[in-house]
């Protein structure tokens, strides 16, 4: 079988929806199903009076970069479509093929010869897939992550139609966690070419390292006591802006010491750093680092946080996992079924940052089995399990 991947992928931002559209596409190419493929990452990038009014206002522009990469062995070919101000106007209309007709038109033989495209993001790679449909009538797949379901809609119109158009016209549609399919309902989305498939983790990348090597990290970073961190992006929608508040609970209601550690970067990080300073928490940000430091700083941990206020699943959960550490999340999306546990779920509500807190102070103070913990998620949740699922529906391809 051949086939056509259209992924949403930066290589210089090598986390989240990069990791797992990663791993998974790592694995299924190398099933013996696929046998031939091909992946474009297609990005978009600033052109003409569009580029110059973003400059002009201070906001980020959007360059073209290398025509490829490699990741673990697999090459990625980038594509670069223009984004101008007719491209935007387009993009609202039923024509918004013609958005992305230089891929067409560059790629038709690719696009021909293949089987099925497959598309782990909603919107825009997804509604590429559905006009390959239309116009080549290839069956394409397409994986919701998050966002592209529970927040791009609900931010514009014209995407809630066309999303909605993508999952219907679909040969499958696969969502990671229960909670992002409901949104996908809530949306008007009812048909029955779905299905839930979780992220996974990769063990090889997520694992205890020892003792010696925990305490280096703890002796760098100036970090004593109990560790409570968290790792993801600084925003709002991770609820950055209330993580601080949290903290400053938790070293008020524990009994011992307890200090901090922020794995990530974003927009409010300098606010942050700012709040913390001014509460006087021991705390380490770390800024953007590679998935070895990722996976060292989780093993600090004794205990990670999760307080989002959307989330399509929590892969970071089971990577916490991996490494042998809890984590407690807000119940909110996808969290739940990756938490696996209500007594570390946080119901969102009044009061919400002091809940969390206290439930943080006391699942810190119980004890529990790491090895146990550790085995369960790479029993249940590795990669090459979440894939087969995918290349089983691959099978399923031009026999109904």
């Amino acid at each position: 079988m051949k086939v056509l991947y259209l992924v949403n992928m930066n290589e210089n931002n090598r986390k989240g929806l990069f990791t797992v559209a990663h791993e998974r596409i790592k694995e299924m190419i190398r099933s013996d199903v696929v046998e031939e493929h091909n992946i474009y990452s297609i990005q978009f990038w600033d052109v003409g009076i569009r580029r110059f009014l973003k400059k002009s206002f201070g906001k980020t522009t959007v360059s073209k970069g290398a025509d490829k990469f490699e990741y673990d062995g697999v090459e990625y070919e980038k594509v670069y479509l223009k984004t101008g101000i007719f491209s935007k106007l387009i993009e609202k209309t039923n024509f918004d093929y013609l958005r992305y007709k230089p891929f067409f038109k560059k790629y038709e033989e690719v696009i021909k010869n293949c089987d099925v495209v497959s598309v782990p993001w909603g919107y825009p790679h997804g509604r590429i897939g559905y006009w390959i449909n239309k116009l080549y009538t290839k069956p394409y797949i397409v994986t919701y992550y998050g966002s592209d379901i529970h927040t791009m809609p609900y931010q514009k119109k014209h995407i809630k139609k066309k999303i909605n158009e993508v999952m219907d016209n679909a040969y499958f549609n696969m969502f990671v966690s229960k909670g992002l399919y409901e949104n996908a309902r809530e949306l008007g989305y009812n048909k029955d070419n779905y299905m839930v498939i979780n992220n996974g983790v990769n063990p090889d990348k997520f694992h205890r390292i020892g003792d010696e090597e925990i305490d280096e990290i703890l002796k760098r970073t100036n970090l004593k006591g109990k560790i409570v961190g968290f790792t993801g992006n600084l925003n709002t929608v991770k609820r950055a802006d209330k993580l601080i508040e949290i903290f400053d609970g938790i070293n008020n209601l524990s009994k011992e010491e307890v200090s901090f550690l922020v794995v990530g970067d974003g927009p409010l990080r300098e606010s942050m750093e700012s709040e913390a300073k001014e509460k006087n928490l021991n705390i380490f940000f770390s800024g953007n680092v590679l998935v070895d430091d990722v996976r060292k700083y989780m093993n600090a941990m004794d205990l990670m946080l999760l307080p989002s206020r959307n989330e399509g699943f929590g892969c970071v959960v089971l990577e916490a996992n991996a490494c042998g550490v809890r984590v407690v999340g807000s119940d909110v999306g996808g969290i739940c079924e990756a938490v696996r546990n209500d007594e570390l779920i946080v119901s969102e509500g009044e009061d919400f940052e002091m809940r969390m807190a206290a439930r943080a102070v006391e699942v810190l103070s119980q004890e529990y089995d790491r090895n146990e913990l550790m085995e369960d998620v790479t029993k249940e949740f590795t990669w090459s399990k979440i894939a087969q699922h995918e290349i089983n529906i691959y099978e399923g391809v031009g026999h109904e």
